[in-house]
């Protein structure tokens, strides 16, 4: 069985990804920041199918997890980015944090 890999599988519009793979029958994995935060990944386990689904701790700002993440996907989809609407420092805590992190996920 094919596996897709999601960063952002749990998102606005991740969700809706992870639900068309779901539903295509495909193994579907999606990166957690924190895995045991079960309240935020509760609306992808109603989902069809979701015994396909697994979810995975990830930090995107670290390459090697990112492979590790990705080392067994026939797809992989990048649907992340920060989102804070408080911020102080829009540099340092939303478009550095994003740059480098989509940097990492390309280099994996």
């Amino acid at each position: 069985m094919k596996k897709v890999g999601i960063i952002g599988g749990a998102g606005f519009i991740g969700r809706d990804i992870t639900k068309a793979f779901l539903d295509l029958g495909l193994e579907v994995k999606v990166s957690a920041t924190d895995s045991t935060r079960k309240d935020k990944y509760r609306h992808l386990m109603v989902l069809n199918n979701a015994y396909n689904l697994y979810i995975s701790k990830v930090n995107v700002e670290y390459t090697t997890i990112l492979m590790d993440f990705v080392s067994d996907c026939d797809i992989f989809i990048h649907n992340w980015s920060f989102f804070i609407l408080d911020v102080q420092d829009p540099q340092n805590e939303l478009f550095d944090p994003t740059i480098n992190g989509t940097e990492d996920i390309l280099e994996a």
